[in-house]
């Protein structure tokens, strides 16, 4: 029995480490000394197999069974998996095809997990979490025999402070303390340690004025969020630089008003730090923040204090939709269409869906914003599912960023060898001169991207995966971008002893050749190799806003979002490997990513340029990015999904097959075929389009290979159910051994 309802003595436990065949909820007897802490959510350690024991989770309630096993041990304390934590569990599995236990290590930070400790020949808990000391006054003390420093240590220990607390404010030694506590008018406790993150900086200015467009938008959201009538989703769409961070902050101010809490998520850690900085500038000390570049021990501290009503507001990225706010008011997710809201591991969620889940659940708002939104959010838009506000002029009336779109084949008709063109050099060396700011984007990173033998002509692969090594000249190192590997300097071909050369272009190469074109510009380089260490990306970008570089060479990390008043022109190196992805989200990506790379320029108070170099100069998906316009590539990109049938008029998942030989991947994924063809054939109702099975675009990565078959659906529960059923059927048929399959409905890439 899930959920609630009178206590019995049986429990139903997920149990960790489970296969997706195995995983169900298993039943157990509850001993009767620890039938007193028998609730849903309760973690418990339980007999599995023939001599092993697991972790596990109380996620319903049974009667006890003479069959049943008995639980050896249940969380005491008060548990940290909330009832809305296990209706989150029950969803991710429903629609991720995730086990229980993936869910529930989703939802908790590692430091809140508990793991069982044999102590002096006893079963104990050992939560991980980290806690510091605290002294406190006990309540209706005889203070009239204190000191007076005694009676202002008791009078400031009204509320729990550390040691060094205390010294700091009021100078007093430990002996002082610990002469009160022998006196029980003051005792000592734990409490979470309160590890500040502090993003807040001068030049986040809140004293902004909105426009009349602006103030019409916060209206009519407003009025969507009060009314229940209407759908309790809305589509804010503005074009870069509308000003929607100023909307963000006018409306988490209302709801926070109301005593409720707001969440909001951002696609990448850079945006976060500028966007809790304006926060903590406006709500200081109510900003709570979760994103994957904190700590362990940050990250734990973070969730306790949002847990406990500390932070009303939380800002992070996609982990951040599961931050336990006890009362959401609403929820905005910042440029909604980015991929880094797909997770791409177990479970293999869209943050949104979450988002909408938590949404209906608490009653809440949520808020979809971008500039270039989705497809099928923009669908769903103009069908009236969800409400619709728009932006369409940028703050303060300043024009839109002209774009110059370079054809690249001329130049090295002309003998320029250089990645940067004549046109954006030209106009570089101008913004120089002018102290101003200029992006760049080059969506590789490394120094060459493929290495090559000059006799043989063999490419340098990664042995791991089918995949060229990278060459990263920083350090000497060839690297795998998809396994991780890191290789010293290969000097010679493995395959012949044949010299090698480098070629491709990567952000470190460009670099090296910014240094050499413009010696007197200070070049900041953002990407994955460079923005590494903890918080070298909010450093940077800090430095790069205060003036101390000229210049941002970076991948799709600086495309989008931030917001620079200095910097008045953007180049983009290449855009045409985008355009050529083997995916039919191919033109969306690429426009979107040019078009929000573009509105980088002139968001302040001068005017601002672009230039785009490519060798396919009439592709009408780079001329409606330089033109800003969003509707008309809707447009044009809605007749082709509707003709061949992609979303939004279907629902589209992957499902993978990892295996030690491509030969057993082969195996797995037509058994798996076959039993498609059996289960659905017999339910007429449910429409099915499968593509292949056929080896994934990279076939083998870290060892693995890998392959896919691309499933079209109406993704409802029902064709949920049935594919869940093959999922277990396919484990009975021979010769699939330890292939690994999952299923992914929010990567729709083939990657």
């Amino acid at each position: 029995m899930r959920g609630g309802g009178e206590l019995l003595t049986g429990v139903q436990v997920a149990v960790d480490n489970a296969a997706f065949q195995f995983d169900k909820l298993y039943s157990y007897n509850l001993p009767e000394e620890l039938e007193p802490f028998r609730r849903i959510g309760a973690r418990v350690l339980v007999p599995f197999g023939k001599n092993g024991s697991r972790m596990g989770v109380v996620l319903g309630l049974c009667e006890a069974d003479p069959s049943f096993k008995s639980v050896i041990e249940i969380e005491k304390d008060e548990p940290v998996i909330t009832q809305e934590m296990v209706d989150l569990i029950f969803f991710l599995r429903e629609m991720t095809f995730c086990t229980y236990y993936d869910a529930v290590k989703t939802i908790l930070p590692k430091n809140i997990r508990l793991v069982p400790d044999v102590k002096a020949g006893e079963l104990a808990w050992m939560n991980e979490g980290h806690t510091e000391t605290v002294y406190e006054a006990v309540e209706g003390s005889d203070i009239s025999q204190l000191t007076s420093k005694q009676r202002s240590l008791y009078d400031f220990l009204r509320d729990p402070h550390t040691y060094n607390e205390i010294y700091g404010e009021l100078g007093y030694s430990r002996d002082l303390v610990n002469r009160a506590l022998q006196k029980q008018v003051i005792q000592v406790g734990n409490r979470w340690k309160k590890t500040e993150l502090d993003y807040s900086a001068p030049y986040y200015a809140n004293d902004f004025i909105l426009s009349d467009e602006q103030n019409k938008a916060v209206s009519k959201i407003s009025e969507f969020i009060d009314d229940a009538s209407k759908p309790n989703t809305t589509l804010l769409y503005g074009v870069t630089s509308s000003g929607k961070t100023m909307l963000y902050l006018q409306l988490i101010r209302k709801i926070n008003a109301k005593g409720k809490g707001v969440l909001m998520l951002v696609p990448e850690i850079a945006l976060a730090t500028q966007m809790i900085g304006r926060l903590q500038n406006m709500f200081p000390g109510k900003v709570g923040i979760i994103h994957s570049s904190l700590s362990d021990t940050e990250r734990t501290i973070q969730w306790k204090r949002i847990r406990d009503g500390e932070f009303p507001i939380v800002v992070g990225t996609r982990s951040a939709i599961f931050a336990p706010l006890p009362e959401i008011g609403l929820i905005i997710i910042d440029e909604e269409q980015e991929q880094t809201y797909l997770s791409d591991q177990s479970p293999r969620y869209r943050a949104a869906s979450v988002a909408a889940f938590r949404a209906k659940q608490h009653g809440a708002h949520l808020l979809l914003s971008s500039a270039t939104p989705s497809v099928e959010t923009y669908y769903l838009a103009q069908k009236g599912t969800i409400n619709y506000v728009e932006l369409r002029q940028r703050y303060r009336n300043m024009p839109l960023p002209e774009v110059n779109v370079v054809d690249m084949r001329n130049e090295l008709l002309q003998g320029n060898t250089h990645s940067i063109g004549r046109e954006l050099y030209a106009k570089i060396l101008d913004r120089l001169e002018r102290k101003e700011q200029v992006i760049l984007l080059l969506n590789r990173r490394g120094y060459r991207t493929v290495t090559i033998c000059k006799q043989c002509k063999e490419v340098v692969m990664c042995d791991s995966c089918s995949l060229p090594l990278v060459w990263h000249k920083a350090d000497m190192t060839h690297r795998c971008h998809y396994c991780g590997k890191v290789i010293s300097q290969i000097l010679t071909c493995p395959k012949c002893g044949g010299e090698l050369r480098h070629t491709g272009i990567g952000t470190q190469r460009i670099e090296e050749e910014l240094e050499e074109l413009f010696p007197q510009a200070r070049v900041l380089r953002v990407d994955l190799d460079s923005m590494s260490k903890k918080d070298s990306m909010t450093n940077g970008l800090r430095d790069f806003e205060a003036g101390k570089y000229d210049m941002i060479i970076g991948t799709q990390m600086i495309a989008k979002g931030l917001d620079f008043e200095n910097v008045t022109l953007v180049g983009v190196l290449s855009v045409d490997s985008m355009l050529l992805m083997p995916s039919y989200r191919a033109y969306e990506r690429t426009f979107d990513m040019l078009t929000q790379v573009i509105g980088r320029a002139g968001r302040g108070t001068k005017s601002g340029e672009a230039v785009i170099q490519t060798v396919d100069p009439g592709n009408p998906i780079i001329k409606m990015a330089a033109d800003q316009d969003y509707e008309r590539f809707y447009s044009s990109e809605i007749r082709l999904r509707k003709a061949h049938l992609y979303p939004p008029f279907c629902r589209m998942c992957s499902v993978c097959f990892l295996a030690s030989s491509s030969a057993r991947g082969k195996v797995a994924a037509e058994a798996f075929s076959d039993q498609l063809d059996e289960v659905f054939s017999a339910a007429k109702d449910v429409p099915l389009r499968a593509i292949g099975p056929s080896p994934m675009r990279i076939p083998v990565v870290g060892g693995q290979y890998r392959w896919r078959l691309l499933l079209k659906s109406r993704g409802d529960a029902r064709f949920r159910k049935l594919l869940g059923e093959c999922l277990i059927r396919v484990r009975e048929k021979k010769g699939i051994g330890n292939t690994r399959i999952y299923v992914d409905f929010s990567n729709d890439l083939d990657t």
